[in-house]
């Protein structure tokens, strides 16, 4: 299944190439001049893209990590002038999914000096934070725009329980019970094909090497019945390949 949606993603990268299509000929003189001009100066403006993304983890992680993180990625690209060059950031956030456990939260004692408590919910949610630093070559700056990525950055992998009280008589206790982090390196490839004149639909595929991190299995979280956290941390190298979808603006 990788190897095909990955093999998917290069036909249509490869069929875009064929896929530039050129204004149709008007005999109006004006007309004619003003497309060589654009033919001679072609203007690139940032973008900002936004989509879902998917995780795929590779070898070590693949084989210590059960699931498919899933969660939004976002990238700026700032043209270098005219050039076919961006530098682009990007942020992405993935879920690796979470549990949750009714809890007594202790409120303090009475006149009496017994305890007293109030019903609870502890929730423990883990995610994925990455933060890439990108040079791409966009050769294509038209209708269809095809790309390649060098990527750098890093990866943040946390995991956060969250204590509330059903009554709503106390604010949200927030914990951060796990937090490593990977430093990233590999290349993506991606395509934007422009269905209005400033937004565009984008499919985009990235081929990650990560360093070694500790994260916490998530199947080994429990709560038990005073709100106490216990789970077992893995290390593993990060390798991993993401697939985002979603549409792309220029402004």
């Amino acid at each position: 299944m990788k190897n095909s949606i990955f093999l998917l993603l290069f036909l249509f990268l490869g069929t875009t190439l064929i896929a530039q299509i050129n204004p149709s000929p008007n005999n109006n003189p004006n007309n004619r001049n003003n497309r060589n001009i654009n033919r001679n100066r072609i203007v690139r403006f940032p973008q900002f893209s936004v989509g879902v993304i998917g995780m795929d983890p590779q070898g070590a992680f693949d084989n210590n990590y059960s699931g498919t993180p899933l969660g939004l990625g976002a990238q700026l690209a700032i043209p270098m002038g005219n050039s076919p060059i961006d530098l682009v950031g990007g942020f992405a956030w993935y879920s690796r999914g979470g549990s949750k456990e009714d809890i007594a939260i202790f409120q303090g004692t009475d006149a009496d000096g017994d305890e007293f408590f109030t019903e609870g919910e502890m929730s423990v949610n883990s995610n994925i934070y990455a933060y890439d630093a990108i040079i791409r070559f966009r050769p294509f700056n038209g209708r269809v725009q095809p790309y390649g990525d060098v990527i750098g950055g890093f990866q943040t992998y946390s995991t956060k329980s969250i204590i509330r009280t059903l009554d709503g008589s106390n604010d949200d206790e927030t914990n951060n019970a796990h937090r490593d982090f990977s430093v990233n390196f590999g290349w993506g490839a991606g395509v934007k094909v422009r269905i209005r004149e400033a937004i565009a639909l984008e499919a985009r595929f990235t081929n990650i090497q990560g360093s070694e991190v500790q994260f916490v299995d998530k199947e080994s979280v429990r709560i038990d019945d005073l709100g106490n956290v216990q789970f077992e941390n893995i290390r593993s190298t990060t390798d991993h390949y993401t697939f985002q979808t979603g549409v792309s603006f220029q402004f």
